[in-house]
């Protein structure tokens, strides 16, 4: 294809990530990359951020406030959207025609990414469910609860698209996708 440098090694870093969600997602016990790698810094970090105490409580972490606790469980680690940033990025910057040292901290730039929205998205879950439960009936709270998460997930991917286009400029190539 015209545009596109053939020495962009893009293929290792969807293979690794889609190795990951697979692992993760044949396991009926969450593992211990799940647990210590996604969910406990994200959890962590959204008790730094909301101001509540983060207790770990088995294979969960729980979020202690005044009107709410919010528990934290392996489900919510985050590991598929970690697997779907790391395809995006490394798609990015094949198309950017990146080099191989940005090609090489896709993987780390993507788990980096992941445990802060996944942290923003606990926050954010922790202050509408709040507000949820005071104000709408119990059959609506889970809706809510997944809206936030779609919006917080969406706004993050939208934000590394937009990260990725600023750091090459807007001169950089392009996939040509036009047929010669």
């Amino acid at each position: 294809m015209k545009g596109m440098n053939n020495k962009t090694p893009w293929c290792p870093g969807i293979l690794v990530a889609v190795a990951i969600m697979g692992l993760s997602a044949s396991f009926s016990r969450p593992s211990i990359i799940q647990q210590m790698a996604f969910c406990a810094p994200a959890a962590h970090l959204a008790g730094f951020l909301s101001g509540a105490p983060c207790v770990k409580d088995g294979d969960n972490y729980r979020l202690i406030g005044s009107n709410l606790d919010l528990t934290v469980v392996p489900a919510c680690a985050a590991t598929d959207y970690f697997c779907m940033l790391a395809g995006f990025l490394s798609l990015l910057v094949t198309w950017r025609s990146l080099g191989l040292r940005a090609q090489l901290l896709v993987l780390p730039t993507a788990w980096i990414v992941t445990v802060i929205v996944n942290a923003l998205r606990l926050t954010a879950c922790w202050q509408t469910d709040r507000f949820a439960q005071a104000l709408l009936p119990q059959s609506l709270w889970p809706t809510i609860h997944m809206a936030v998460g779609v919006v917080t997930f969406l706004t993050g991917m939208i934000g590394v698209y937009w990260a990725v286009y600023r750091v090459q400029g807007s001169g950089g190539r392009r996939l040509n996708w036009r047929v010669q």
